[in-house]
């Protein structure tokens, strides 16, 4: 059987929609009971810049109040960020913070003229589509604006900052490579360690971790990166992205990556996703939430719940094959206790659920 994995993670965002102090310290404990000890926030996006930035407060000022369907939105001040991270290492938990460059960032292009090469603003976006804002090399202030951001994310993840780089659809490509580039060299610099998403494989150095999500992109520079030293997180869409509908008439989720069940949340050996992959390469596994179509904390658990268990399984055991008829029963005992916290969740097919 292989080994557990040293990154059991749980990635969540709350840039679409903003998820206050107590329900990140909500997570936190489903976490804690899974045994899971990295929590990666996606604090920034199109929608809306969730955390407070000292020298920087245009950036909660102009783009911190929306989020998709013009919803409410909010932010992280220094003072409530302080309280998650010490909140999750009470409980064994590291928190990273990442701020997506050079796509997904028109919350930043919005506050910020210098960031626009005409010095203009774009509007508040609060739609869900994906690929069409940019940083950009011909921008005055970008360079700062990366070198200083990055640098305080650093400071605020406990070593490690997760800088983005997917998704980057209307960045030309010698401008993605500059300025992801940049990114990773301001956070070596500030003395962290870069996660980034899988299509910035080619710029990471040994030591930095790529975080792989969707098999469209293709696994080659995940090869190469991996043959440089560069750590393997696996997020395969299909089967750790807990945003995915549960079936096709879910009422919460999208279906991009087509549907997870629990059993499809379990039933996958992270080192067979990457074909070729030296299986010594991967540091481990991370769920995801986006928020697109979640608002309250009810959605947030019924969603998570009761996947991020087959997910923990799998992270703690290296593999989820072969284990659905032990996991069933614990799982159908962990529920009653999430009853007993008054928590939302699903209840999959193929368990005897104990009400």
């Amino acid at each position: 059987m292989p080994k557990g994995y040293d990154w059991r993670g749980l990635g969540m965002d709350v840039a679409r929609h903003f998820f206050g102090v107590e329900d990140v310290e909500l997570v936190i404990d489903l976490m804690a009971e899974l045994d899971l000890n990295v929590l990666h926030l996606h604090i920034s996006d199109d929608q809306g810049w969730r955390i407070e930035v000292p020298g920087w407060p245009e950036l909660t000022e102009h783009s911190a109040d929306t989020a998709v369907d013009g919803d409410p939105g909010g932010h992280y001040t220094l003072a409530d960020w302080s309280q998650i991270t010490e909140y999750a290492a009470r409980h064994g938990i590291r928190v990273i913070a990442e701020s997506d460059l050079p796509g997904h960032t028109n919350a930043a292009l919005h506050a910020l003229p210098g960031l626009n090469p005409d010095g203009v603003c774009p509007e508040v976006y609060t739609g869900i589509g994906v690929g069409f804002s940019t940083l950009s090399t011909d921008a005055p202030l970008t360079d700062r604006y990366i070198d200083e951001i990055v640098a305080q994310l650093a400071s605020l993840g406990t070593g490690w900052v997760h800088i983005g780089g997917d998704e980057s659809k209307a960045t030309p490509h010698d401008q993605y490579r500059i300025l992801v580039r940049r990114a990773v060299d301001a956070a070596h610099r500030a003395g962290a360690r870069v996660v980034a998403w899988q299509e910035a494989a080619d710029l990471l150095d040994a030591g930095d971790v790529v975080q792989v999500w969707d098999p469209r992109i293709g696994y080659q520079g995940v090869l190469g990166a991996a043959g440089r030293g560069v750590k393997v997180l696996l997020s395969p869409g299909n089967r750790a992205y807990l945003d995915m509908k549960y079936a096709p008439d879910t009422a919460l989720g999208l279906t991009w990556a087509g549907t997870i069940e629990l059993r499809d949340a379990l039933e996958w050996d992270p080192r067979q996703i990457v074909p070729g992959l030296d299986p010594d390469a991967v540091i481990g596994v991370e769920a995801f939430l986006w928020s697109e179509t979640l608002r309250t904390r009810e959605d947030l658990t019924s969603m998570l719940l009761p996947r991020l268990a087959a997910i923990a399984e799998v992270a703690a055991k290296g593999s989820g094959i072969g284990r659905w008829e032990e996991f069933r029963g614990q799982v159908a005992e962990r529920a009653r206790g999430w009853s007993e916290c008054g928590l939302s969740w699903h209840r999959s097919p193929g368990v005897d659920w104990q009400e």
